[in-house]
């Protein structure tokens, strides 16, 4: 199975990545991707501006997944949600796992805005992490 961990740091999102180890075997492929430059969707929102950060980012989450198929990938987009749909349809996967908000400063009722344009846009089903 390929599975893209859509990752950027925030609590939430590495809450999604232990999750997805749960059921996930050390044969599959795992996808750890990061998003940078993201326009902000409000002037509260913190983003991930620079390739250096996002390396730092999965830099630290990547000793939790020693021993799994691991390939990271870092993008850049305006919009986090389309981009990791795009890189899917790239690589074929199966599945797409997302904490149910990230690193904005603003919450949403349910959920953020990215987990949410990933659930109503995306073909590929979605694992919204709580």
């Amino acid at each position: 199975m390929k599975v893209v961990l859509a990752y950027d740091g925030s609590d939430y999102s590495k809450k999604a990545v232990f999750f997805a180890l749960r059921f996930l075997k050390k044969e599959d492929e795992i996808h750890l991707v990061t998003v940078i430059r993201e326009a902000p969707k409000s002037p509260e929102q913190v983003i991930i501006d620079s390739e250096e950060k996002a390396k730092r980012s999965i830099d630290e989450i990547k000793s939790e997944l020693e021993g799994y198929n691991v390939k990271e990938k870092i993008l850049e987009s305006n919009d986090v949600a389309d981009s990791l749909i795009e890189y899917c349809k790239e690589i074929g996967c199966d599945l797409i796992v997302t904490g149910s908000r990230g690193l904005t400063g603003l919450k949403k009722v349910i959920l953020g805005s990215v987990s949410s344009a990933l659930v109503s846009k995306s073909p590929y089903p979605v694992l919204v992490v709580k």
